[in-house]
């Protein structure tokens, strides 16, 4: 990284380093953590230095964060877009001040996803959830609901997988139940025992392949495969910038090792992929911040997001 971005303040660098090694938080998070990023190096009036290596260096900057977490398109769709205000037409001072603002419409946009999603999911969603990992946005979601059943509008449960290894559905389920919601904690293996007690799926998103398919926290795509087998919906709630550009690359990030086997065994070799990637088919819908997503709306917020990388990439 630091051949790639020699100009960058030791903070700068420091902050980038952070979202690529950030085993904690999801794609959402780490998406709104790059836009903070480079609204802190477009900022006119706290940086030194003019504006034609301030303009190089938020460059610099959303080029190594593009490329910090490949299982999740989010973080370099966000900071693709936010260089996208740049245009070579305008002075680099104008070009920096549009790229500062579209930094804090992004980030002000990640904020409010979520209630837009649950506006749309909401109809879809019947008395049972089963739901796996602990995206922040199906969290908000799900939040929302344990507030109506706490005012009486109805009567809801909750099914979380553990999500091992990394154990987030367990946090998730703490997080709930402290919020009032009912929830039954299972092992990730014992979804073909409970999925007929849900009347659906919920899920978030690392990213949406452009043919609709989603990449997310390993367990995923067999969950959603026995859900297929009950005739239970799927459904992932995501925001528009987790679509993949077409040619993104599929990578599915491994995590350390020790969370499978803690002591090292001669003639173990432990595998802790952290990411799988689910099809299209065993999907019901994507509910986004825009709406509900057919096949060819998941493709035209990639041909997007496509543009954009490309235009950080020129």
């Amino acid at each position: 990284m630091t051949a790639h971005t020699p100009d960058l303040p030791p903070d700068i660098l420091a902050a980038i380093e952070e979202v690529r090694a950030d085993r904690q938080h999801g794609a959402s998070w780490l998406a709104r953590r790059a836009a903070e990023i480079l609204a802190r190096l477009s900022t006119p009036d706290q940086l030194s230095g003019n504006a034609i290596s301030r303009l190089a260096q938020a460059h610099q900057a959303a080029l190594a964060l593009a490329g910090t977490r490949l299982s999740m398109a989010a973080v370099a769709n966000t900071v693709a877009r936010i260089y996208a205000a740049t245009n070579s037409k305008a002075s680099e001072t104008e070009q920096l001040t549009r790229l500062h603002q579209q930094a804090q419409q992004t980030i002000a946009a990640w904020s409010t996803a979520s209630d837009a999603i649950f506006g749309y999911a909401r109809p879809l969603l019947g008395k049972t959830l089963y739901t796996h990992s602990r995206s922040g946005t199906v969290e908000q979601v799900l939040i929302r609901l344990a507030e109506e059943r706490k005012a009486g509008a109805l009567d809801f449960t909750l099914i979380v997988s553990e999500s091992h290894p990394g154990d987030e559905g367990v946090t998730l389920a703490t997080t709930l139940a402290r919020h009032g919601m009912p929830v039954t904690l299972v092992a990730d293996s014992a979804c073909g025992l409970f999925i007929e007690q849900a009347d659906a799926v919920v899920v978030g998103a690392d990213s949406v392949r452009a043919d609709g398919s989603v990449v997310n926290k390993v367990g995923t795509f067999p969950l959603a495969l026995m859900a297929r087998e009950a005739h239970v919906p799927v459904y992932v709630l995501c925001e528009t910038l987790k679509i993949a550009a077409p040619d993104f690359p599929l990578v599915l990030e491994e995590a350390d090792v020790t969370q499978l086997l803690p002591v090292p065994q001669p003639g173990v070799t432990p595998r802790n992929i952290a990411f799988d990637h689910t099809p299209a088919a065993l999907i019901t819908s994507i509910i986004t911040e825009r709406g509900i997503l057919a096949r060819s709306g998941v493709s035209t917020y990639a041909d997007a997001a496509g543009r954009a990388l490309a235009h950080l990439h020129s």
